[in-house]
């Protein structure tokens, strides 16, 4: 019993001694050895195909000075350092801590671990963490891409690189990325911006502050305000996913969509584009703006969609629920809207309600066309109504089955063609500007001329049926025509449509 427990002391004992012995740099070869010992420190010059062993790490170089009562190794000429076979570290000279197993490597080093090629001029690594820093610069190479920075922390384990100052990544496709610091994982591809980042692809440039992207699969996910740049547009939101190759963004949070060549600029709260069939869809307290150079068409809806024509680079705007329209000379709103860029034509449905300057214009369905910005013609198609307001306060009305209506440069009323079931109520003025009577004519097709929105002249392309009356025997019956509504007070104004996109946004995605 007693020698079974002296056996078991004798074991304990010796026990740190075994651990420290592992713990001890071992030389397994050299060519030749020199040594000597001064109190009790014993410093060996290993020469000539050096290599040594500590655990499952080794260490061979040209010469080395052996410490081996600080465990401390200096190496020199074509050192290699080597982890369990799976990180190699080559360089001209390394300082190696045995007792805290810290390497320090200078000159020429390169660090592989499988996935990447490290190249510095100094690194520093620890064996126990597997973590590898260096201060002064260095190149990561893998198959897709190559990297740089001026400092960097890597952990050969997790393969998670944090970057520091000039970083900059390039693929071998052409791609780049730029920040002041970047984390990135080696084995995913994954690159995670923690500071103002710039990536630029054959395709399109991004800006963005944080999120992350795969250098191999050119897919982003974007968490902080950021920015999307090709030749024809600008996509910006507070969030935003989007995938490179396919040209598919998805972005939320004060959305900004810019067509460069258009100067169409759409805003929302949730917007998706689509860069290979050129389709942007934007909702939640949506936005238009057409940019002229003398003046901007405003339109708000539920939502817009934006498609674009890859062939002559036009645009179609379409525009659903709750539309509003604001321009300088002319106004609107109706249930959605067609816009056709290259044309200038604006097609409204679901009975709008349309003014223009003193005007009030109505039916089921219209058609505007532009030209330079500026209304040229309305076409007016069921229970189409006009209504303008001349001098005298008086409300001139015409009506009909379709309606062709043109105006002048200052987009004041210039002619009205009717055409089926005509119907007009328009007052007479003399020179003195006195009023003389009203005319009610109904005709089934006619054309009426304007001035200063006041019918100057009318012809009848059939037979009409005409009546004069005096002011002493008008009555509501004769001044107004059936389904007269005079709406200025639904008039649309600028501020209407600004009040209307800075609501609290209520829209869900549908």
């Amino acid at each position: 019993m007693r020698q079974k427990y002296g056996l078991f002391l004798f074991f304990f004992l010796m026990l740190p001694a075994c651990l420290l012995a592992q713990s001890q740099l071992e030389v397994i070869r050299a060519d030749s050895l020199n040594g000597m010992q001064q109190e009790l420190i014993m410093r060996k010059t290993l020469i000539g195909r050096v290599f040594l062993r500590q655990g499952t790490t080794t260490l061979a170089c040209d010469q080395a000075v052996l410490n081996s009562s600080t465990n401390n190794v200096e190496a020199y000429g074509h050192v290699k350092i080597i982890q369990a076979d799976t990180v190699t570290i080559t360089g001209d000279t390394a300082v190696y801590i045995g007792d805290t197993r810290q390497a320090y490597i200078s000159g020429k080093v390169k660090l592989d671990d499988h996935t990447i090629v490290l190249s510095t001029n100094k690194l520093d690594y620890d064996m126990n963490s597997r973590m590898a820093i260096y201060h002064t610069g260095a190149k990561i190479i893998d198959k897709k891409s190559t990297l740089s920075s001026r400092e960097g922390f890597y952990n050969t384990v997790t393969k998670n690189f944090l970057f520091k100052q000039k970083v900059r990544v390039l693929d071998k496709d052409g791609g780049k990325l730029q920040a002041d610091s970047l984390k990135y994982n080696t084995a995913s591809k994954e690159a995670y911006f923690i500071a103002p980042t710039e990536i630029i692809t054959k395709k399109d440039t991004v800006l963005t502050n944080a999120g992350f992207y795969n250098t191999q699969s050119k897919v982003s996910n974007f968490t902080g305000r950021s920015t999307a740049k090709t030749d024809e547009y600008i996509l910006s939101a507070d969030t935003l996913f989007y995938d490179s190759p396919t040209q598919i963004g998805v972005a939320r949070g004060r959305v900004e969509f810019l067509s460069q060549k258009q100067k169409v600029i759409l805003t929302g709260d949730h917007g998706r584009y689509a860069g290979k069939t050129g389709i942007t869809r934007v909702y939640g307290r949506a936005l238009m703006r057409n940019i002229g150079e003398q003046d901007t068409l405003y339109l708000t809806a539920d939502t817009l969609v934006s498609m674009q024509n890859k062939v002559d680079s036009t645009r179609k705007l379409y525009a659903y629920k709750n539309v509003l329209l604001f321009k300088s000379d002319f106004s609107g709103k109706c249930d959605s809207l067609g816009y056709d860029t290259k044309d200038s034509v604006i097609h409204f449905y679901q009975k709008p309600l349309l003014w223009t300057n003193d005007s009030q214009l109505q039916a089921d369905s219209v058609s505007m066309y532009m030209t330079n910005q500026k209304m040229r013609e309305m076409r007016l198609r069921g229970h189409s109504f006009v209504i303008s307001i001349d001098s005298a306060s008086h409300y001139n009305q015409i009506k009909g089955r379709k309606m062709w209506v043109f105006f002048a440069d200052d987009s004041r009323l210039k002619k009205v063609q009717v055409d089926g079931n005509g119907e007009s109520v328009y007052y007479v003025v003399d020179d003195k500007k006195n009023t003389t009577g009203l005319n009610r004519v109904e005709c089934s097709r006619m054309n009426l001329f304007f001035q200063e929105n006041k019918i100057n002249k009318i012809s009848f392309i059939t037979k009409p049926e005409a009546k004069f009356v005096p002011p002493k025997e008008w009555k509501e019956e004769l001044e107004y025509l059936d389904g007269f509504n005079w709406r200025s007070k639904e008039k649309i104004t600028l501020p209407m449509v600004l009040e209307r996109v800075q609501q609290t946004p209520t829209v869900k995605k549908p």
